[in-house]
């Protein structure tokens, strides 16, 4: 009789993970949430008048929530487009 064959070797790297699309569209309904209610709150502060006094300094002050809600949108896409 001959000598049966050894197992095969476990494989070196693990298996990838089952893509998850919840992350993505977490980053997506956040990040339009975000830029909708900044948007609103700047014209809600302006009296919709942008480039008045108070328009320009509610785009000042709310500059950074734009730029958060647009980094959650790009994030969300990124993702799902994967």
């Amino acid at each position: 009789m001959s000598d049966p064959l050894p197992p095969p070797p476990p494989p070196l790297l693990p298996p990838d993970p089952p893509e998850s699309r919840g992350l993505g569209w977490f980053f997506v309904v956040s990040g339009a949430i975000v830029l909708v209610l900044t948007l609103g709150c700047v014209l809600a502060i302006s009296d919709g008048k942008l480039f008045s006094d108070d328009g320009e300094l509610a785009l000042i002050c709310g500059s950074p929530t734009f730029i958060l809600g647009a980094v959650f949108l790009w994030l969300g896409t990124r993702r799902l487009k994967r």
